[in-house]
């Protein structure tokens, strides 16, 4: 087992890990915002929803392992970072536009945080937030949607972190098959348009949550 320590503790290790928990995440954040879309069907078709993934049995054993890739994840980005920082003491003494390095490029690390945070925020308010999924229960998941997203300010705040999310999604996805070895001028510009595809469809499906319910509460008169 030597050997494989020896591959994870590499950088090559760390990036094939890094590139396979963030390509995991990329298939979940789909998932979750196709079961999210529900909001649009009504309260209780949504409330069913979340009533089925709070019960079901096989998501406990998902949520342990979203844990541990998330981890892992944010494990290989922090010392992949340290150890890029390190190999260029005077980086900031080049010329930032020289090479292929972006300006995402360059800053994923931050924008991994900003989402970092975003995502306990989220925990707290929501997964462990006041509501229950009891049939009849009027503190449902979506009345805590409806309540919290009446709110400009969350609701800004929820945009803006989707739209930090999007940026660091598009150059993860096509940086992920990249390490994978999926680098071929033929097939690249591909990936490229479907990383950037994938990132707007995601920064846009979650945004569209906490904007319905704000634009609701408008219509309201709230």
């Amino acid at each position: 087992m030597t050997w494989l320590w020896n591959f994870i503790s590499s950088s090559i290790g760390k990036k094939l890990l890094m590139a396979l928990s963030g390509l995991f995440f990329c298939s979940f954040l789909l998932v979750h915002m196709a079961g999210n879309m529900t909001i649009f069907i009504g309260p209780e078709t949504f409330n069913a929803y979340t009533a089925i993934m709070s019960s079901a049995s096989i998501n406990k054993v998902l949520e342990v392992v979203m844990v541990l890739l998330f981890l892992v994840h944010i494990y290989t980005s922090a010392t992949l970072t340290i150890e890029n920082r390190a190999a260029r003491p005077e980086k900031y003494a080049m010329d930032v536009s020289a090479g292929k390095r972006t300006f995402m490029s360059s800053n994923m690390f931050i924008t991994g945080s900003i989402i970092l945070i975003f995502v306990i925020v989220h925990l707290i308010g929501f997964k462990y937030g006041d509501w229950s999924a009891e049939p009849g229960a009027t503190n449902t998941m979506y009345a805590l949607l409806a309540e919290t997203y009446a709110s400009i300010f969350w609701t800004a705040v929820y945009v803006i972190a989707v739209i930090v999310l999007g940026f660091h999604l598009n150059h993860a996805f096509q940086s992920a098959f990249q390490t994978l070895g999926l680098n071929h001028k033929k097939y690249t510009p591909f990936i490229k348009k479907l990383g950037t595809l994938y990132s707007i469809v995601i920064a846009l499906g979650f945004a569209s949550f906490p904007v319905f319910f704000f634009v609701q509460q408008l219509s309201a008169g709230g």
